[in-house]
């Protein structure tokens, strides 16, 4: 009776250790598993956001590192190349002679050069004379126009170097328009003032259709007359 007690009890303690130790390896086991599949849930996330950017490269060919973010960030210097300034095509000039100041009348190979003002008759009807300057008689032609401009002058005075004109010169007429008109000198003639044909003096020589002529005194003077008894006229026609 006491042997079976014994062994009941034993089986008792057997039983109780058996079931604790059932229940710690099931609760072992049970957090096992939980982490098992936890592990398992982990796994095809991290391979996924590994495995995605290098499935869209070429296994072929081996691919170089990016470096774009390099670049942007580390920016190389590069040489710059100096643009000079748009330049302009400058417009052509052209050439052109000053319009002078005034209307000038000009000799240059005996350097006559003369400002020339509109002169009409005196009081006696003769022909009037600027003091100083290079008379244009305003009852003959206009310079550059058909018939003959007629010009005077005192010598001495602004005409003192008309003695020395030669047949052949060239007589230059510049308005203050801008306007010139070249004329060549082909008769000098030295008359009497009492024998001055003022006809002949207001026409073109020789027939041509544009003349200039210029007229001065010369010979001796007269105090009687307060003139001398001479005139030298140049003709000249337009060239």
């Amino acid at each position: 009776m006491q042997q079976l007690q014994s062994r009941r009890r034993w089986y008792q303690t057997v039983h109780r250790f058996g079931m604790s130790t059932f229940l710690a390896l099931s609760l072992v086991l049970f957090a096992f598993t939980n982490a098992t599949m936890f592990l398992l849930a982990q796994i095809p996330q991290n391979v996924h956001a590994q495995i995605v950017p290098t499935s869209a490269q070429s296994t072929d060919t081996p691919q170089k590192p990016d470096t774009t973010q390099a670049v942007a960030s580390n920016p190389t210097p590069q040489p710059v190349t100096p643009q000079s300034a748009p330049t302009r095509t400058p417009a052509p000039v052209r050439a052109s002679t000053p319009a002078p100041a005034s209307d000038t009348i000009s000799i240059p190979s005996v350097g006559l050069s003369s400002q020339f003002v509109s002169v009409g008759l005196t009081s006696t009807n003769a022909v009037d004379v600027s003091p100083t300057l290079a008379g244009w008689f305003d009852h003959s032609s206009q310079p550059g126009t058909i018939g003959a401009a007629f010009f005077d002058g005192h010598n001495p005075g602004v005409f003192r170097k008309l003695p020395s004109v030669h047949v052949g010169a060239k007589i230059t007429v510049a308005r203050a328009s801008g306007e010139v008109f070249n004329y060549t000198v082909v008769h000098i003639d030295t008359v009497m003032l009492v024998d001055v044909e003022m006809s002949d003096v207001l026409q073109p020589y020789g027939h041509a259709s544009e003349g200039l002529n210029l007229m001065t005194c010369v010979g001796t003077y007269n105090n009687a007359t307060g003139t001398t008894d001479q005139r030298l006229i140049v003709y000249a026609v337009r060239s």
